[in-house]
């Protein structure tokens, strides 16, 4: 699944956070250590259940609130996220992991002020924090206020923070970023039930900071279905060729995904998405699917 491999934001600290208490507490930290190596190994389902065991037997453990909030995030599930993180801060308020990874939650939600003021406070625990830096720098990149953005890469990459190399170049040389259209939020609703599921009318995505595919899986992951839940999704391949003026040579193709929802009346079904990359048209949600609310921009 594409939400298993999300950005380096949403680690989790596997083996790391342990719990505090005695010997009351050791079945609820069985099950955290449990869901610990479920998660490692892949198995988010299973590690979420295991999260859930120990939580409902020791309630006050803060680490045990933030990695499943961290599962949660890597399956796409950000609202729900959300709330393991703020009870998260709420039992250890100087927890700066927990800030940085509520303020990477809220910019999925497009909370995008809320994961400025996140990452700030990071900031403010730490001021070495080069992650913190490098991703507040990421949201301002978003909605183009290179000053501040460039001085953020700047700090970060300064701090340690190797990643920030990849934007401190196109910071040093502006004219090679080209034209870019981040998704934000999803506005509008389609009317054509093809829209989007036919390689004769694909969603024309555009390129973004991180590249076309970054910006698949930001429409993707805006989605939601007739329930509001997000959807799964899979990249299958490339295909359909088509003449555009954006492409090499002339000629583009299109990514292809598999995506899994469940629909109105309950039931689990697949379908298959088109997108380019190489051209750009504003998206719109899918015929029948529904998006998360706009919250915040940065003005």
């Amino acid at each position: 699944m594409a939400q298993l491999k999300m950005n380096r934001l949403i680690t989790l600290m596997l083996g790391l956070l342990l719990f505090t208490g005695a010997v009351a507490q050791e079945n609820g930290e069985f099950y955290y250590k449990q869901g610990l190596e479920k998660a490692e190994a892949g198995d988010l389902e299973r590690a979420l259940e295991l999260f859930d065991k120990s939580i409902s037997i020791k309630g006050d453990e803060y680490v045990a609130w933030y990695n499943r909030g961290i599962v949660k995030s890597m399956m796409g599930r950000f609202e729900d996220a959300l709330v393991d993180l703020e009870q998260t801060i709420k039992l250890n308020p100087t927890y700066k992991k927990a800030y940085l990874n509520r303020g990477t939650t809220k910019k999925h939600l497009t909370d995008y002020a809320g994961a400025i003021q996140d990452y700030t406070w990071t900031i403010q625990l730490d001021s070495a924090y080069g992650e913190a830096y490098y991703d507040r720098g990421l949201v301002y990149e978003l909605f183009d206020k290179m000053d501040l953005a460039c001085k953020d890469f700047a700090k970060a990459k300064d701090l340690g923070y190797a990643t920030a190399e990849s934007r401190v170049g196109p910071c040093r040389n502006p004219d090679k970023r080209g034209e870019l259209h981040p998704v934000l939020w999803l506005e509008k609703q389609s009317a054509n039930r093809l829209y989007g599921f036919s390689s004769d009318h694909p969603i024309k995505i555009g390129n973004g900071p991180d590249g076309g595919p970054a910006n698949e899986r930001a429409y993707l992951e805006l989605l939601r279905d007739a329930k509001g839940k997000p959807v799964r999704y899979e990249r299958i391949n490339t295909c359909c060729g088509y003449r555009s003026d954006n492409a090499p040579k002339g000629m583009a193709l299109l990514d292809r995904y598999q995506m899994t929802f469940t629909n109105a009346e309950g039931d689990q079904k697949t379908v298959y998405v088109y997108f380019s990359f190489y051209d750009y048209d504003e998206p719109q949600v899918l015929f029948g699917f529904n998006t998360v609310k706009q919250v915040s921009r940065i003005y």
